[in-house]
This record gives C-alpha cells, structure tokens and sequence, in this order.
C-alpha cells in the first residue's frame, strides 16, 4: 500500500477539492443549515406614529423601522403582528424569544423584561378641551373628573393603583378616546403625549389640547427574559449606532416625530 507523508496527504485533498468544486458548496451549504437561525416575534399595538398600520395594512411607523432596520444589520428574522395591548403583553410575558413595542418603561414591568431602546421619549399626560379651561396641578386636581383611557396600558394602571375614582377604559383604539372627550363623553384622555398628538393631527381634531403631564418617561422593546442575550446585545448595539449617525434621526423626521 501507498503511504503518504503529511505534506503530500494535504496536498493530495487540495487537488481533489479544486478538481471538485461541488464539494466545497456542499461543505458550505451543510455548515450555513448547521448555523442557528436567529429570529424573534415582535407584538405591538397601534400607538402612532410609532407603530401603526399604513392603508394597505403593513405595520410600520418609526419605532417598527427602526427595528426592522436594526434587526437587518445583524440578520435576524422578525415576525411582527399587531393585537390589542393586553394580550400582546400576555403574550411577551408568557413565550420565549417574544418582544413587545413600543412599550413604557417603568419600575413596576422592570423586572419581568430584558430591555432594548428607547426607541422614543413619551409623557403620561392627561387631554382637555380648550373651551373648558380646565386647570391640573397635581394628579388629584383630575380626581373630580370623568377620565378616559386604554385598559392595561401602565398610564392607566398608575391611576388604577393611585384610586382614581372616575376612569372609563377601552380596551383598543385610542382615537375612539380622543373623540369622546370631543364629544363631552369625558372629561379628560389620559394618554401618552406622543400618540395624543399625532391621533390629534390624524382625526383632524384642533379643539383639545395638552393640560398636565404626569411623567416623561420612555418607550422600549420589552423581550421576554428567555430571550438569547446575544440577541438583545446586538439589537441594542445596532440602534446605538443609529443613534450616533443620524439614521435614528432621520428615520423619526420620516414619520413627523
């Protein structure tokens, strides 16, 4: 039998492989199915204009761009769907690999998420009509008062826990809000400044304004804490970097926040 020496032996098989180029693909092609798919399943609710639903029924906004963008650069697969609040939060809390946007960040959900953003800076702030004059100065001031809001969000949960005594909640569509307080239905809508304003510009309503902001507070991607640390680690990094060179920045401009 023919023996060969190391040197000869590489050689040998660097021929073959050059003679046989089909073998690297194959080679190449079993290494890319042996690498772990990286993807996650992103929930949101419609809270323009960071996540909201265009006329031909694609999710979008600045916050989904933003992450979709961020998502690309370091190639993992989102599946994003739109529900209503309460269920979207079950649903992050309760799967692995599961994210909810945009979503505010408080003491109280800490805890119970792996964090990623901010992907904007928010308000809990209460709505009024202008020919009302009604003045806040303290959370109590809007105890007398009839108040609208959306089940489930923290806004809501903050009056919840504080014992406001007149809240009317919904459980989706924060415009239906916008237009009972037009209406005299309530009093005030309690509401994140962003979205008030935009739901404002959107449903073409000019009589009400802002009266008191409660808290600035900021709006996240809340992942399940199963979640691939290396994931968030990436996510994170990528909208840093959009951050420092302006993409953040021009992505927001894009959707007028």
């Amino acid at each position: 039998m023919l023996k060969l020496g190391n040197t000869a032996f590489i050689f040998v098989l660097l021929c073959s492989l050059a003679a046989s180029p089909s073998l690297i693909s194959i080679s190449k092609a079993q290494e890319d199915n042996a690498a772990p798919q990286r993807s996650l399943k992103l929930v949101t609710e419609e809270y323009p204009p960071l996540n909201t639903m265009d006329k031909e029924g694609k999710i979008t906004g600045s916050a989904t761009e933003l992450l979709r963008l961020a998502a690309k650069s370091k190639k993992i697969d989102l599946d994003i769907e739109m529900l209503p609040w309460k269920r979207a939060y079950q649903i992050a809390l309760s799967y692995h690999s599961t994210c909810i946007y945009s979503t505010w960040r408080t003491s109280e959900r800490e805890k119970k998420f792996q964090w990623i953003g901010p992907l904007g800076n928010d308000a809990w702030s209460f709505f009024a009509p202008k020919n009302k004059n009604i003045k806040i100065v303290t959370l109590k001031d809007t105890y007398q008062y009839r108040v609208g809001g959306i089940d489930g969000w923290a806004f809501t949960q903050y009056l919840q826990h504080n014992n406001h005594p007149y809240l009317d909640l919904i459980p989706v569509e924060d415009e239906t809000n916008a237009l009972k307080l037009q209406r005299g239905r309530i009093d005030l809508w309690a509401t994140g400044r962003i979205s008030g304003h935009q739901i404002m510009k959107q449903t073409k309503i000019a009589d009400i304004e802002e009266v008191y902001a409660v808290r600035e507070i900021g709006l996240w991607l809340a992942c399940n804490t199963d979640t691939d640390p290396k994931i968030i680690e990436d996510l994170q990094n990528a909208l840093d970097q959009f951050e420092r060179d302006g993409t953040a920045k021009k992505i927001r401009a894009t959707f007028k926040f």
